[in-house]
């Protein structure tokens, strides 16, 4: 999804921005710069588990690493590691400020409809938003602009941060309500009753547009809705529950994998001579001309 690459540079770039609202001089040897950075960026760390393979790690990120317990836990001992190298500020106050950090990843983890396992071990569900695109370029550019202020200008860095946070939270404001538009268009386009389901979620790499899903009693459509207006991507027959072919293959591993993996699961079943294809799809993420996220389940024609 290239979301390894520049989702850590943002974090970091939040917590080395709130930093600055500790009071403390921009100097590569604070304590309170280095674990507020560094705590920001810690629990994308579980991209090791990517070493067991691509669908290993998408079940594993945003699990229990970034939930309350594991962000407490890990300001706590990067926040101790911190004071012991930089002892230049009391260790409550390293600690309190790495925790700020560890906790803006959780929060800004939270905006998009990825989702984060929060309430890890008490509660397995990802909470989401659905806000926020995977990678936001905005506020990316808005934090790079306030650590770049308080470069050049060190005086001016604790009103460059306020200012940062206002403008990323009415960004974000500006984009709830631009959801809510582009939902009841929606509904009124498509003439939309109670009985259909409709979900708004930020589109891939596009900030101005939204992708929707539309549940019918006999289909699902899947599109985007951009400022040229709304294009269907894909149309899906609904999938029966109780096919025998479908209920074997959700008694199998790719099923328990999408199932942990989506809250938008979809099921097509494709027949052949030969074999019958059962294929599990996130309905979240379109990239060009497929979802980015499938699973394919085979069996024989004669069960």
């Amino acid at each position: 999804m290239g979301v390894a690459i520049i989702d850590p540079i943002t974090h970091g770039l939040i917590g080395a921005a709130l930093s600055r609202l500790s009071g403390n001089p921009l100097e590569l040897t604070d304590p309170i710069l280095i674990g507020c950075t560094l705590g920001a960026m810690l629990p994308d760390l579980d991209i090791v588990t990517h070493v067991k393979g691509r669908l290993n790690y998408l079940l594993q990120h945003r699990g229990a690493s970034h939930s309350l317990l594991a962000l407490g836990s890990m300001a706590l001992i990067l926040g101790t590691a911190v004071y012991y190298v930089f002892p230049s500020s009391p260790w409550h106050t390293v600690v309190f400020w790495t925790l700020i950090g560890t906790l803006s990843h959780g929060l800004a983890d939270l905006l998009n409809s990825y989702g984060t396992q929060l309430l890890w071990p008490f509660n397995k569900k990802k909470f989401t938003i659905n806000m926020a695109m995977l990678t936001e370029p905005v506020i990316f550019l808005l934090f790079l602009a306030s650590l770049l202020v308080s470069i050049w200008q060190p005086d001016l860095a604790f009103w460059s941060t306020k200012l940062t946070l206002f403008l990323s939270a009415l960004y974000l404001l500006l984009r709830e309500y631009h959801r809510e538009r582009t939902k009841k268009k929606l509904v009124a386009y498509f003439n939309l009753t109670e009985k259909e389901k409709i979900k708004v979620l930020p589109a891939m790499y596009r900030p101005f547009s939204w992708a929707f899903i539309i549940y019918y009693s006999d289909r699902v459509k899947v599109g985007v809705m951009s400022r040229e207006g709304a294009k269907i991507l894909q149309v899906l027959p609904q999938w029966d529950k109780n096919d025998p072919v479908i209920s074997k293959a959700m008694a199998g591993e790719i099923a328990e994998i999408f199932n942990k993996l989506t809250p938008h699961l979809h099921i097509i079943r494709k027949d052949s001579d030969s074999e019958v294809k059962v294929e599990f799809v996130d309905l979240r993420y379109w990239n060009k001309e497929s979802f980015i996220y499938t699973g394919e389940v085979y069996f024989q024609s004669d069960g």
